[in-house]
This record gives structure tokens, C-alpha cells and sequence, in this order.
């Protein structure tokens, strides 16, 4: 069964904050990291689907096909020891679950593409799109980059494209873009998986309408690619993010900037390895012209709507030192691969790239960066704007620990 938004809210208000991410079910010991997920942040403990409960066990991308299609609330079961290439197909689930138990010693079912790239199924939409009551739990979803060895540091990271021009570098990425999920409904829910190799893992709602789905218990990771590389991109809607573990990303939840785009992330380990910051929001002025209109849905200035960050861990203190990744411009190697912003250095924890219509609330979180200073910045900002004492506009922080000595 799936919770609906309101029960869900109500649940996570009575649970307690569980530990932190150390791994998940095998992949992010590519990172050097290893250890169990049970009971700890990202871990499999949302797992309401089991295979008695399914209508049909499939074990062949054709028969996954046939099954998604005729909907009607089915339940898709696909047993744990089995991989599927999906490479060449996309799915759309509308009142479809697909379902297998990813647990502390199984990854789930392997759902995997290699397809990427403009005009690919991985990108003409995505490899999975959910749309009213679709649901995948308890799988592993790995994109195309999952063993791009280019980088040193993190397996699927995607450097600085080469070219003289813009139009040349865009042309380059172009050929790396693929997409893990795209979530177009507020009922469509995303729990207890593991989704990584992508350029952008899940996006949320369209430019077009918005959507508020349901990502919990998962870990997404080893989405990298300069340029890209979102975990979870919101171009509209207000997802809601609980329990869900991060690592090697450039911005492990961003946004498109409208009026009506923002998230609510309760409970959540941003983890160590990073190229930027994790909690971003652009503004529309980056993305388009906009309008000068300030009660507009994309007023020039706008940089979201309602963005919450709760009770969760923000230690990027493996940042990406890019001279390994740029090739012949690379410049001389130091000997750490890592820029160290455990103590500030130039990349915060949180970005907003202009002006929240209410605000980002920042409240009783672990966090890395020596200060709030550091921590959190505040970009592209309108003039004639109410700010506090630290320059902020909208921007909220209450009870967050701060200069917390993370081993990772």
C-alpha cells in the first residue's frame, strides 16, 4: 500500500532521527565505503510490499512491459536474484507498483539502461516516468555512467566537457544526458530503492505542472556529471524527501526556481563526496529571461517556493579538487584529490540563487561547516529586498549544529 501525503506527513512527525548512511547494499563500496544500511538513513525500513502480495512475477524486460501496460493497480513482482536490461525501452507507471525486497543483505531486483544521451529513452523522458498511483520499491536502478572510469576520485563522474565554445561544450554533454525517474503525479511514490549512474536521477514535475511525490528510504548516489549531476532536479512541485541518503553528486537536490518548485528533506544524510554544493535552488533568471513581475510564477528574481531541511546530516568533506578531471587543462595534480571544505573553503552546504516567495528553513541539522556563514549563501540577489544580519532574504535557520567532526 502506499501512504498517502497526509498520513505520510503525519507519520514522520512522531519518528525519532536514526543514524547515518555507512553504505548501500553493495554500490557505494565503489567509494571506498562499506557497511550495512539497516536501520540507518537510506536504509530498506519501508518495506510494506512483499512478493505474496504481488499479482504477477516477471523476469524479462518484455514481460515487465506487458505487465506496466495494463495498470489496474497492479503489483509487479520481480524476484531479487534477477537483472533486467531495460536498455532501448522506457516505462510509464499509472496505478502500477513495481516492487522486489531490497534489504541490509540484497540490493533488490537490477533494472539497469546503458542508454543516454538526446533522444534516447533514458532522456526523451526518463528510463521510468511515474504518473498517477505508479510506485517502485525495494529496486536498484543503475544508469549508464555507473562505471565511467575517467575520474580518479568517483566512479560515473562526468568532467568539464572540452570545447572552445559554448555550443561545443553543450554538444558534448548533450551525449552524457540520461535520466533515471520522472515523477508527474503527487501520488506517484519512490521508496526503499537504490537509483545511481545517472546525469540527473529524479526529476519532479515539468515545466509545465508541478508534482509533490513521495522519495523515502532510498539512496541515490553517483550522479556527477558537471553541468547536471541532480540526485533529485524539481523543475515544479514540492516533493517530499524522507530518509534518503546522498553521496557523490554535484547538487544533491536542486530546483528550477518557479514560484511553486521547493522540497521538504526530513531526515537525510548528504554525504561526504561532492563536486558543489548539495541543497541548491536556482532562480528563473538563470534558466530564462522571466518576468518583472514579483507575484509572477517565474518572476525573474525567483528562487523557489517553500524549501525545508530537517533534522538532517550535511557533510560534503570530500569535494572534488576538478584539475584531475579536465584533461589537457588539468594543471599540475596536488596530492590529495580532495578540496577539504570541512572548514568553509568556497563551496557552502546550501545555495539560493535569488529570492524564496517564502522561504528555506533550515532547522536542527549536523553540519560540517565551521558557522552559518559559511554554510549557507545566498546568490543573484534582488535589490530592495528585506534581509537579516547575515544578508539573507527568506532564509530561516533554528537549532542547527554546526562544525560537527564527521570522520568521513
Amino acid at each position: 500500500m502506499s501512504l498517502d501525503r497526509r498520513q505520510f506527513l503525519k507519520q514522520t512527525a512522531a519518528t525519532a532521527a536514526g543514524g547515518i548512511l555507512a553504505s548501500s547494499a553493495g554500490c557505494l563500496q565503489l567509494l571506498g565505503l562499506s557497511g550495512s544500511t539497516t536501520g540507518l538513513r537510506g536504509g530498506p525500513t519501508f518495506q510494506d510490499v512483499r512478493r505474496e502480495d504481488a499479482d504477477v512475477v516477471v523476469e524479462s524486460a518484455a514481460d515487465l512491459e506487458a505487465e506496466v501496460t495494463r495498470g489496474g493497480g497492479r503489483v509487479i513482482w520481480i524476484p531479487s536474484d534477477t537483472a533486467i536490461d531495460l536498455s532501448g525501452r522506457n516505462f510509464t507507471l499509472r496505478h502500477a507498483t513495481i516492487a522486489s525486497d531490497r534489504s541490509d543483505d540484497s540490493s533488490g531486483a537490477l533494472l539497469a539502461t546503458s542508454d543516454r544521451g538526446r533522444g534516447s529513452p533514458a532522456m526523451s523522458n526518463a528510463l521510468f516516468t511515474l504518473e498517477e498511483g505508479g510506485r517502485l520499491t525495494g529496486v536498484t536502478i543503475r544508469g549508464p555512467h555507473w562505471n565511467y572510469t575517467a575520474s580518479p576520485v568517483i566512479p560515473g563522474y562526468i568532467p568539464f566537457a572540452p570545447g572552445e565554445t559554448r555550443d561545443e561544450r553543450e554538444q558534448w554533454r548533450s551525449e552524457w544526458y540520461a535520466r533515471g525517474v520522472s515523477m508527474q503525479a503527487d501520488s506517484s511514490q519512490f521508496d526503499n530503492c537504490e537509483l545511481w549512474g545517472f546525469s540527473t536521477g529524479i526529476m519532479v514535475g515539468s515545466r509545465e505542472s508541478p508534482a509533490s511525490p513521495s522519495i523515502l528510504y532510498s539512496a541515490l548516489h553517483n550522479c556527477m556529471m558537471t553541468s547536471a549531476g541532480y540526485p533529485i532536479d524539481i523543475n515544479r512541485g514540492t516533493p517530499t524527501i524522507y530518509r534518503c541518503a546522498f553521496d557523490a553528486y554535484r547538487h544533491a537536490i536542486c530546483g528550477y526556481g518557479t514560484a511553486d518548485a521547493g522540497y521538504l528533506a526530513i531526515e537525510c544524510d548528504f554525504g561526504p563526496h561532492a563536486s558543489s554544493h548539495p541543497i541548491d535552488m536556482h532562480r528563473i533568471g538563470e534558466n530564462e529571461s522571466g518576468t518583472t513581475d514579483q507575484s509572477a510564477l517565474r518572476w525573474q528574481w525567483c528562487a523557489g517556493g517553500t524549501m525545508l531541511v530537517r533534522n538532517s546530516i550535511i557533510r560534503p568533506t570530500r569535494v572534488v579538487d576538478q584539475r584531475h578531471h579536465n584533461g589537457t587543462n588539468a594543471g599540475p595534480y596536488e596530492p590529495d584529490l580532495y578540496i577539504n571544505h570541512n572548514r568553509g573553503g568556497f563551496t557552502p552546504h546550501v545555495l539560493i540563487r535569488g529570492a524564496p516567495v517564502d522561504g528555506i528553513y533550515l532547522e536542527g541539522n549536523q553540519c560540517a561547516h565551521p558557522d552559518a556563514e559559511t554554510g549557507i549563501d545566498q546568490s543573484s540577489f534582488p535589490g530592495r529586498q528585506r534581509m537579516n544580519e547575515f544578508g539573507w532574504h527568506n532564509i530561516f535557520t533554528r537549532q542547527n549544529q554546526w562544525n560537527v567532526p564527521f570522520s568521513q
